[in-house]
């Protein structure tokens, strides 16, 4: 539980903080202070654990990200803060299914184990969009195509395989 609590207002400093850095790097002070009050909201959704401020926060975080891309800030910051949208997001129904649940065994693996898969996704998503900048490559649509199928059915691939090793150790 303190594991949990302590990612998710790590994540949302960070989110705040790169989201008002993108904007002020750029002069649009409307933009850096729109910021403040979303880092509130995620605040209360954590607090008060209604379904649809968790939502509507997710949604706002990401339309300042992507509005960010659009007028011109650093891509590096939204893209980064839109990952950390996610995590927060991830992190209050976490927070709200554990609160329901029992405080087990179990359930402190199956917060770890989630916990560790949210790193993973969120590493792993950070590093291809990243990557993704600084590679240009000028391929045909239906290959671009091809290769996002075949990186998804591997993916797929290699997530079913770790799943059944794991079941069939236990």
């Amino acid at each position: 539980m303190i594991i949990r609590k302590t990612s998710f207002y790590i994540c949302l400093t960070t989110l705040i903080l790169c989201l008002a850095a993108g904007y002020a790097l750029s002069g649009k002070w409307v933009g850096a202070a729109s910021v403040v009050p979303i880092g509130l909201f995620w605040l209360f959704s954590q607090k008060y654990l209604t379904s649809w401020l968790a939502y509507f926060c997710l949604v706002v975080s990401m339309a300042l990200a992507v509005i960010g891309q659009l007028i011109g800030n650093s891509a590096i910051l939204m893209i980064f803060s839109a990952g950390l949208a996610l995590a927060v997001w991830d992190l209050v129904l976490l927070n709200n299914t554990s609160e329901k649940g029992s405080a087990g065994a179990q359930t402190h693996r199956y917060e770890s184990k989630h916990l560790q898969s949210l790193a993973l996704a969120i590493g792993s998503g950070l590093a291809v969009a990243f990557l993704g900048r600084q590679l240009h490559f000028r391929l045909p649509f239906i290959l671009m195509l091809l290769c996002v199928a075949l990186a998804v059915f591997g993916l797929n691939f290699v997530w079913n395989s770790l799943k059944n090793r794991i079941t069939a150790k236990k």
